[in-house]
């Protein structure tokens, strides 16, 4: 079984790059903080495991907006009940 990318070293040391080169969140989604703390994939993993780890396919997003994209991308039915402070 292969281990999962954003588990890894690798995507750290990407994920961190992102902020630091892209500061403010693009998404600015309803509840948006503006700064970015993560990165966004901007064709999800779900759809193209293999982009994972391409710098091309992330963007910066806070924590707040990537969290609310991921939600909208699952659509409801399969919304984990963890997450369900995001319904509104």
């Amino acid at each position: 079984m292969a281990c999962d990318p954003i588990r890894s070293r690798a995507w750290r040391k990407l994920r961190d790059r992102v902020v630091i080169e892209e500061p403010y969140c693009r998404l600015r989604l309803a509840g948006c903080t503006i700064t970015s703390e993560t990165a966004d994939h901007v064709i999800p993993r779900s759809v193209r495991p293999d982009l994972a780890l391409v710098r091309s396919n992330l963007q910066d997003s806070c924590l707040s907006c990537n969290m609310r994209r991921g939600v909208k991308a699952l659509g409801p039915e399969q919304v984990p009940r963890a997450l369900a402070f995001f319904d509104t």
